[in-house]
């Protein structure tokens, strides 16, 4: 993992298990906006996508920010918004 990321983990307090809730808290919202659409629902399930989607999710998603920084696409704001997150909903979760 970057050092950057790691520093601002643990700056904003937030371990592996935080990254998990922050995930399963944005996969939750969207299949929730999706209720009216049970179809696309069944479909996202049915098809392997939400199992993709939980299947290491927080590894997957630390890699994806690592490689999007080091090729200037996000930047540390960006990364430190996504920690804030993460940080208020184990707040909230507490």
């Amino acid at each position: 993992m970057n050092k950057l990321i790691m520093a601002l983990m643990k700056e904003y307090s937030i371990e592996l298990a935080d990254i998990r809730w922050l995930i399963a808290h944005r996969i939750t919202v969207s299949i929730l906006s999706d209720r009216d659409n049970s179809e696309e629902i069944t479909r996202r399930i049915w098809s392997g996508k939400l199992e993709s989607e939980l299947y290491n999710m927080e590894e997957k998603f630390l890699e994806d920010i690592k490689l999007q920084f080091e090729r200037g696409l996000i930047d540390e704001a960006w990364i430190r918004d996504q920690f804030a997150e993460a940080s208020e909903l184990k707040c909230r979760k507490s």
